[in-house]
């Protein structure tokens, strides 16, 4: 008893101590016009952090107003040659006050570099794989919704992991790991913590997964009213992530070969047959143990999910038959023929749709592999592509910012979130992550968008994980958080313009090959 009691004296001096330590490391990282400041710690978890900046070691030095959600705080200075200096400390939100939890840490300081716009994409990946290096949840894994990286942390926000990001935010993992923005080791960990959390923990309905899985328990947290079962599109986004990523992690390590184990048991484990709901030439998106078939919701093309029926095939346990891909995928309107702004489109109807459709599926799926009425989806995509910019072009005196930029796809808005589309459904509402994700068909106006929104607007678009998730110039609107299916497309497309790695690791996989024969054996393929 004696012994406990001095132990207890020992600690609760110990405690105060401690309490002062602060974050560290830190490290102050120059790129173009900006510094990054990074520590070690985890979001999610409570802890939230300040920052303070100063052009001289020895002062003044002038706090950032918004606290920081996770340990990373990307400054945007917006002239090349520029020195600060920096220190963290930690704490608590109360009633909407910082309370710090420790002293200032240890200076740190970087100088900012030169414009280099051939440099920019290299920047952007190291930035946008943060959503996963960084972002993901600290218990399951899993990569979030909706992520706030600084000011007010949203009470229950961080319970919630959603299905599709998660797929991409592992395609993120194996983008961080092969540009060595985190070590090979620390990137397999990651990506076998959120598949043990998948294996073990979260909820399954006949294998497939909700859109949203709570990152404390693992259960289903509902979506819509009746969507509180499987998802079998997000899913599918999910399933492609976990295949580029067993693909890439091939060492004999006990992690890796661990990793590859369990996503084969998820990736075995996707009834994809039940969701035709017997003997249906096509998919239904949802299934729900209250609410059986009641949303009825068919996975029809043109859109962004032709991942489900591909993986449906080439599922080595629950195949779905190659006919449903035709008769289901490719229904009667697939496509149509029209002209817009003097391009001949075939894909699609109108100007198209929402730019994600043209790259949420082709994480792993290779565009220039994909075949349709004779011409590869890759060449209907930049004629898609060519419409969006020209539209926007035709539309610059109408807004602000159309000149130079492009990228229209759902997204929230200042009247709230919307599918827009070229059109009547077009309010001037921009998403950074629609113009790069489309980089490999748009590589010209991509460049100049990211040009223009970096070197421009900078200091209003850019935050800690790169640009934010939407903004209207015309009408002096930003929404500054992140979403996870935005956000966790940029790194990884990047890449497949750049290398075409991801498409590589997906397209070589055995049980793809197998399911691209069967397609390219059937007739219909060069229709």
């Amino acid at each position: 008893m004696r012994r406990l009691s001095l132990i207890a004296l020992a600690l609760g001096a110990l405690l105060p101590q401690l309490a002062l330590a602060g974050p560290g490391p830190i490290e102050a990282r120059g790129r173009q016009l900006r510094i990054d400041v990074l520590w070690q710690g985890q979001g999610h978890m409570g802890d939230v952090h300040q920052v303070r900046h100063s052009q001289k070691a020895e002062g003044p030095y002038e706090i950032h107003g918004e606290t920081l959600l996770f340990p990373i705080y990307s400054h945007y200075i917006g002239e090349a040659g520029a020195t600060r200096y920096y220190q963290i400390r930690s704490g608590r939100i109360e009633r909407g006050t910082f309370h710090p939890s420790s002293e200032w840490s240890g200076l740190v300081h970087a100088t900012t570099l030169e414009k280099n716009p051939a440099g920019l994409i290299d920047e952007m990946q190291e930035a946008a794989v943060r959503l996963a290096t960084i972002g993901n949840h600290p218990i399951s894994g899993l990569t979030g919704e909706w992520i706030r990286t600084r000011g007010q942390p949203k009470p229950g926000a961080s319970r919630v992991g959603a299905t599709g990001a998660t797929g991409m935010g592992l395609a993120n993992l194996v983008v961080a790991a092969e540009r060595s923005y985190l070590p090979r080791e620390d990137a397999a960990a990651a990506v076998l913590k959120a598949l043990r959390f998948l294996d073990s923990k979260a909820e399954r309905f006949h294998g497939a997964y909700s859109h949203w899985i709570h990152n404390h328990t693992g259960e289903a947290l509902p979506f819509s009213k009746y969507d509180n079962g499987g998802d079998i599109v997000e899913t599918a986004l999910l399933a492609q992530g976990i295949l580029i990523a067993r693909e890439y992690f091939d060492a004999t390590t006990p992690t890796e070969t661990e990793l590859r184990e369990t996503a084969n048991r998820i990736w075995h484990s996707i009834d994809w047959d039940w969701y035709r709901n017997g003997a249906n030439d096509h998919l239904l998106w949802h299934w729900s143990p209250d609410y059986g078939w009641k949303m009825q919701l068919p996975v029809r093309g043109f859109n962004e999910s032709e991942i489900t029926y591909l993986l449906g095939i080439a599922s080595p346990t629950h195949p779905i038959p190659v006919n449903c891909y035709y008769q289901g995928w490719r229904g009667k309107h697939f496509g149509s023929d029209r002209q817009h702004f003097g391009i001949d489109l075939q894909l699609g109807h109108g100007m198209g749709g929402c730019a994600f459709w043209y790259y949420y599926s082709h994480l792993g799926i290779d565009p220039r592999e994909m075949r349709y009425r004779g011409r590869t989806y890759h060449q209907h995509y930049t004629d898609l592509c060519r419409v969006q910019v020209a539209y926007m072009r035709s539309q610059a005196d109408r807004f602000s910012g159309y000149d130079t930029m492009w990228g229209i796809t759902a997204a929230p808005g200042p009247d709230g979130y919307a599918g827009f589309k070229p059109g009547r459904l077009d309010n001037g509402t921009l998403v950074p992550a629609a113009s790069l994700s489309a980089y490999t068909y748009a590589p010209t106006t991509s460049q100049q968008a990211l040009e223009t929104m970096y070197y421009e607007y900078g200091d209003r678009l850019w935050s800690d994980f790169g640009f934010i998730q939407s903004f209207n110039l015309s009408r002096d609107w930003s929404f500054p958080l992140y979403l996870g299916i935005d956000g966790g497309t940029v790194a990884p497309m990047l890449e497949n313009h750049r290398t075409g790695l991801l498409w590589r690791l997906f397209m070589n996989a055995p049980e793809i090959q197998q399911a691209i024969h069967k397609l390219q054996s059937d007739p219909r393929w060069s229709q």
